[in-house]
């Protein structure tokens, strides 16, 4: 648990970061999963002064930031989940939410192996995450003392992604539209949804003046170390690029590639999830280039 702004403070692991924003009327950022949320509840009961949580926003689709969902509405029943339209559909179909709690359980099961976890949370039987709210780019959520968080739609990553940005503090929350920095300092690029798309938001996030960058997993920049997380940010999905693109030109099957491209990027907090997914993921950055190269 660290106040990182004036009206900021990240519970969590640091694999995965739980914002609160706001020190009366408040919004959690980034929902985690159910091993996530257990370590972000021991937190809670440790802050002496608790704001009352008005907003749970899911910052994209993706497993390890909504099936935490059910646990945080257990925590604040009034709260209302926050997220994209096209996030709220995703989240509204059985079939895609049951496969996301099967990744939630095998991480749920590495946290425990690796020590990061004492007892496996009660498991649910959800077949679809409630959103009780719909957000768009530019729209504003109004917090106590005149915060408010600004609304960007940032896809590249995914197409529901959505990033928030609270002007009074300077700290942007960009969940996982930037890219994932290891503690080893390799960055891996995410432009799991579209290449082009990805850069474009890099650049747009750029243009607003930060203080704090708001990631997802990992170490949270500040300062100067936020303009140099962007150009990091960039440098990887290039080098990603060209890396992909000439192995193929070498004849590499896409099968090959992908577990090239596993080992080199899958570190830190995504070698926790399951292998078979996280493949899956290289299977995407391979598409998104092949796309690009035709």
């Amino acid at each position: 648990m660290k106040r990182i702004s004036d009206n900021v403070i990240v519970l969590g692991n640091g694999f995965l970061n739980y914002y609160i924003v706001g020190n009366k009327e408040a919004a959690i950022i980034e929902c985690g999963i159910s091993a996530g949320v257990e370590l972000f509840k021991k937190d809670w009961v440790q802050l002496q002064e608790k704001p009352n949580i008005k907003y749970i926003l899911a910052m994209h689709s993706h497993f390890d930031h909504v099936c935490g969902i059910p646990s945080l509405k257990e925590l604040f029943p009034d709260a209302k989940v926050v997220a994209s339209e096209v996030c709220k559909k995703l989240l509204s179909k059985e079939r895609i939410v049951k496969a996301m709690f099967q990744g939630d359980s095998i991480t749920t099961d590495s946290y425990i192996k690796n020590e990061l976890l004492e007892n496996k949370p009660v498991s649910r039987d959800i077949e679809e995450i409630n959103v009780d709210m719909i957000v768009k780019d530019g729209d504003c959520i109004n917090l106590d003392n005149e915060l408010t968080l600004e609304i960007l739609e940032t896809p590249g990553h995914s197409p529901c992604s959505i990033s928030a940005y609270l002007a009074n503090d300077k700290v942007m929350f960009v969940s996982d539209a930037t890219g994932y920095k290891a503690e080893d300092g390799k960055f891996s690029p995410v432009f799991f949804q579209d290449y082009d798309t990805y850069l474009n938001t890099i650049n747009r996030l750029k243009s607003y003046p930060t203080q704090v960058l708001g990631v997802a997993h990992g170490d949270i920049p500040t300062g100067n170390a936020v303009n140099s997380f962007y150009q990091e940010s960039l440098k990887a999905a290039y080098e990603a690029f060209d890396t992909i693109s000439n192995k193929l030109k070498d004849g590499y099957s896409e099968q090959e590639l992908a577990e090239e491209m596993y080992n080199i990027y899958i570190k830190g907090a995504l070698a926790l999830y399951p292998k078979e997914m996280m493949l899956g993921s290289m299977h995407l950055l391979i598409k998104n280039v092949k796309a690009k190269l035709e």
